[in-house]
């Protein structure tokens, strides 16, 4: 009988160690790979447990540990501010033309929109009757003149006879009655010819200065009266910019500053200016007030209507200032600010706060020049917490 002979099977095939025990499969330099992932991980793990205790502040108070805080040093400097807002152009100013005859309109000269330049003609007349008118009183006046020269020589001859005792005292005062009546006479004429000559300068109108027709409210064939309005005229020699301008800035838009103007109409040039008047009132919708930049027009380019942006040029020189961001209710009753001391420790502080430019906000009080104020991590802090600053963190020298 053939014998045959049985090999023992591969242990690493059965899953088995040599020795009979169970075999993980894993070679020694794996077990190398593990370990190392795992202190690999165990640092990772560490070093965020030591950056959240580093960056909350709670728990690094609870554990007695400083918390990291970024600081600015509080400086005396100049803030520029450039403070902007468009408007459209208005004449600076605005003049009613009446009639000062009562006559019929001829002709008109101009219409809306046109440019007129300071003595042009503008509305003329009808004369007829006032010449009429001025002819009679002359005429009156004349024969008035004549009257008075008569009632002189009765009242003369009634004096000289009362002194002879040959006329009576009552011819005598009748003729000096008559005299005053034709003295009055003369001056009625005289008032009523001085009315005609100056109606008949008036039956030309002519424009009192340079600008531009914004109305015309009369046409030819009508018929005016005393003091009514046929024009309105726009004065362009300057005129008025009106910027709408947010209203948080009232307090900084202030009578006489520079300002600059830039007109689409015009590319590329800038028209200098300044303030003249600031319109109080807010409007409720836009939540804006209305400067007024007075801009000079010789050349009357700029006309009424135009679109434009005026740039308002705000200056504080040498004022104390530090980043908005680190002031604590500043639109509240109190603002604060987180004044880290030499000995590392955060303080809060009252300050009052002035002008803010580019996010920058002066300190009129409560902060003195040099002190390390908290910009970033002053929410979450208390008084005379432990802190330690950042290396982006700007200290005092």
């Amino acid at each position: 009988m053939d014998t045959k002979t049985e090999y023992p099977e591969s242990s690493a095939r059965r899953g088995l160690h040599p020795d009979g025990r169970p075999s993980t499969g894993m070679k020694p330099v794996h077990w190398i790979i593990f370990l190392v992932v795992c202190v690999v991980l165990g640092i990772l793990v560490f070093e965020t447990v030591i950056h959240v205790i580093g960056t909350n502040t709670s728990t690094a108070r609870h554990l007695n540990l400083s918390a990291p805080v970024e600081t600015v040093v509080a400086e005396r400097q100049s803030l520029d501010e450039v403070i902007g807002g468009s408007g459209a152009v208005e004449q600076s100013t605005t003049v009613q033309l009446t009639s000062q005859v009562t006559a019929e309109v001829l002709d008109v000269k101009v219409k809306v929109g046109d440019i007129v330049k300071k003595g042009d003609l503008l509305m003329s007349f009808d004369a007829r009757l006032i010449e009429a008118q001025m002819t009679a009183n002359k005429e009156y006046v004349d024969v008035s003149n004549i009257k008075i020269k008569d009632q002189q020589k009765q009242v003369d001859r009634y004096t000289a006879l009362e002194k002879k005792s040959m006329g009576t005292p009552l011819e005598l005062e009748k003729s000096e009655i008559a005299l005053a009546d034709a003295r009055q006479d003369l001056a009625k004429a005289q008032l009523t010819l001085r009315q005609a000559e100056i109606d008949l300068e008036h039956v030309k109108v002519t424009a009192p200065l340079d600008g531009i027709v914004l109305e015309r409210l009369v046409n030819p064939g009508e018929s005016t009266h005393r003091d009514q309005i046929i024009l309105k005229l726009g004065s362009l020699n300057t005129i008025l910019v009106t910027p709408k301008i947010t209203e948080e800035k009232m307090h900084a838009v202030q009578l006489g500053m520079p300002a600059e103007v830039a007109f689409p109409a015009f590319s590329g040039e800038v028209f200098a200016g300044k303030i003249v008047k600031i319109d109080p009132n807010i409007d409720p919708v836009t939540r804006t007030f209305t400067a007024y930049v007075e801009v000079k027009n010789d050349d009357f380019r700029l006309k009424p209507g135009l679109s434009g942006f005026a740039r308002i040029r705000r200056s504080l020189k040498d004022v104390l200032a530090v980043p908005s961001i680190a002031i604590m209710n500043p639109s509240g009753e109190q603002a604060t600010v987180f004044v880290v001391d030499g000995t590392g420790h955060a303080n809060q502080r009252k300050v009052k706060t002035g002008s803010v430019v580019n996010a920058m906000t002066e300190i009129t009080s409560g902060l003195q020049a040099g002190e390390n104020v908290v910009t970033v991590g002053q929410l979450y802090l208390k008084e005379n917490d432990k802190v330690h600053t950042t290396s982006r963190s700007k200290t005092q020298k």
